[in-house]
């Protein structure tokens, strides 16, 4: 018999004075099998944004990744761009940006990588009843300095309210790196069910 166990924790916040909106989310992923850890991560993302015009905005953005089973010790992103936002609901929202920036990546095996790069996002929501939703978010990152080394990385969550604060929350991750780091896979997935309390 095999025993596997896979425990997460993740949170958010979002905060909009006025024109300005701060974003910060973070996750932690852990799984073991047989008593021996299979997988492990860490992400953290701050978003600040600025509303130019009711569709167009100004954002800057910090990421950062941890993910040894992956090969990548510590990930540091900063970039900045602009969006644009396609659909403004309230049904259907979708918003597409894109921008400059440059990462540091410490890596388990092998010298340190550092680029400049180019960022292309999207995301939307279909917001299917009051308390249920669908959404969909996307990066796609190339290099600048490297023709073959791009990355893209896309989730896609469904969520539906249960009773209060509470909701039931089931995703896919799927990451992707076209040049993995050397003795590591190329493509992550994650599927989750989680719990989610929202206020």
């Amino acid at each position: 018999n095999t025993q596997t166990q896979s425990a997460g924790l993740g949170a958010s916040l979002v905060y909009r004075p006025g024109l300005w909106s701060t974003e910060a989310k973070s996750s932690f992923v852990r799984s073991e099998a047989n008593d021996v850890e299979t997988a492990q991560s860490f992400t953290a993302d701050l978003r600040q944004g600025r509303t130019i015009t009711p569709r167009v905005d100004a954002f800057g953005r910090y990421g950062f990744l941890a993910d040894e089973f992956a090969g990548i010790d510590a990930r540091s992103t900063v970039d900045g761009g602009v969006g644009y936002k396609l659909l403004i609901g309230p049904v259907h929202t979708l918003r597409v940006d894109g921008g400059l920036g440059y990462s540091h990546e410490n890596r388990v095996a092998g010298e340190a990588l550092s680029f400049v790069l180019a960022n292309l996002g999207s995301a939307y929501k279909w917001q299917i009843t009051r308390t249920a939703d669908l959404t969909d978010s996307a990066i796609y990152t190339r290099s600048l300095e490297e023709g073959e080394d791009w990355r893209f990385n896309n989730t896609l969550a469904l969520t539906a309210g249960l009773a209060g604060i509470f909701s039931l929350k089931a995703s896919h991750e799927l990451k992707h790196a076209n040049v993995p780091v050397p003795g590591f896979e190329a493509t992550d997935t994650l599927t989750s069910v989680a719990l989610v309390a929202k206020w």
